[in-house]
């Protein structure tokens, strides 16, 4: 499965497969019997859970992997296929290179749990509390929101910023997710509650059952948007923002990233995420920090659009394996006087808070591993 996924963001370089197994073949046993001492030293005999590692299987394909492609221009022109070859490989290697950049971005923008959100949410900032009380599930505020997606009044305002350096500055869009582990001895079921708010420009109430948060690449925070989208510029994202509809900050999806680290394995990449509409970029003439190293775009006067992570409140699965956040989240906060331009051009009237909130439940069969959700 790890060598499928590499040889598909490759594109499938002919002969390469048929390489690196080559090359692997014999050493399956061994492979084996080192992955099988490094799962048992990571989880409990009686768990079925892979373990968050880079494991031994991943290791060998990834070193084959590299030594075999080091050596395909050399094979390709043995059998009379000759190309430019700083073009070639330079090509390859940008769709071969283990790529962990992603992830330190992430890491370098985590902060420590934050209390901005919409005052609906304050029953939030306890967590988990069905922990420590069966009588806590579900939460009574998730209830309370269930089938709620759009905020009015006061309380339809942007939530302002409490946490320093950012004090004052406007939440454009949050998602957190808090869980807890599903055991069979004794029965307690995976639980979860999943909070989306974000800005949106509506000229009609949003569906139902949608988020407040849509879906797309992370590439704003690394590349300039008139690079991702050729001639997008200011006039045409306003146009854009004036006349259509839908939410203005986006959950990161890494699924075509060539060279990004499994999601659940390893260096891993941080859940949930957040990046602005290109066109929230374009308007406000933002670009990413030189070098970009973490969820940042700056202007002229500093920085402009702050992307943070957060996970902890560290839990167990009955099981002694190791501890695990119940909460991991994100959110994407605006200079206020770079709010003030895009609320002028969505318009005041289109521009609204939404939200989603939803709480559900989950106990395992006894064919099923436990404790995901």
């Amino acid at each position: 499965m790890f060598l499928d996924g590499r040889l598909r963001d490759a594109n499938e370089p002919p002969g390469l497969r048929k390489a690196v197994i080559d090359g692997i073949a014999g050493r399956a046993d061994d492979i084996g019997e080192r992955g099988g001492q490094q799962i048992s030293h990571l989880r409990s005999p009686s768990s079925r859970r892979i373990p968050d590692a880079y494991l031994a299987d991943e290791e060998v394909i990834e070193n084959e992997l590299q030594t075999a492609a080091a050596g395909i221009r050399a094979a390709r022109a043995l059998e009379g296929v000759l190309s430019d070859p700083r073009k070639f490989e330079h090509d390859l290697a940008q769709r071969l290179a283990p790529n962990v950049r992603w992830s330190l971005r992430g890491e370098a923008s985590r902060v420590p749990r934050p209390s901005t959100r919409a005052s609906v949410l304050d029953w939030s900032l306890a967590p988990i509390p069905w922990v420590e009380n069966e009588t806590g599930w579900p939460p009574a505020g998730a209830v309370a929101l269930d089938g709620v997606r759009q905020l009015t009044g006061a309380e339809g305002e942007p939530p302002r910023v409490a946490e320093e350096p950012y004090v004052g500055w406007v939440q454009l869009g949050m998602f957190e997710r808090q869980g807890t582990l599903g055991t069979r001895y004794p029965a307690i079921p995976a639980r979860q509650v999943l909070i989306a708010t974000g800005l949106e420009a509506c000229d009609a109430p949003p569906p139902v059952n949608s988020l407040p948060l849509s879906s797309g690449p992370p590439n704003a925070w690394a590349g300039a948007h008139d690079h991702l989208v050729a001639g997008l510029g200011a006039e045409q994202a306003r146009t854009t923002l004036e006349t259509t509809q839908g939410p203005l900050a986006v959950i990161i999806d890494y699924e075509l990233q060539p060279g990004a680290p499994a999601r659940d394995r390893g260096t891993g990449l941080q859940p949930f995420a957040l990046v602005p509409r290109l066109e929230v970029i374009a308007l406000l003439a933002l670009r990413p920090e030189t070098p970009a190293l973490r969820h940042v775009l700056i202007d002229d006067n500093g920085p402009a659009l702050v992307g943070r992570l957060w996970r902890g409140f560290l839990i167990h699965d009955g099981n002694y394996s190791p501890l695990e956040p119940a909460i991991h989240g994100s959110d994407l906060l605006l200079r206020p006087d770079l709010y003030k331009i895009l609320k002028s051009t969505v318009g005041k009237d289109r521009l609204s808070l939404g939200v989603t909130v939803s709480h559900s439940g989950y106990q395992p069969s006894p064919d099923e591993p436990e404790n995901g959700y």
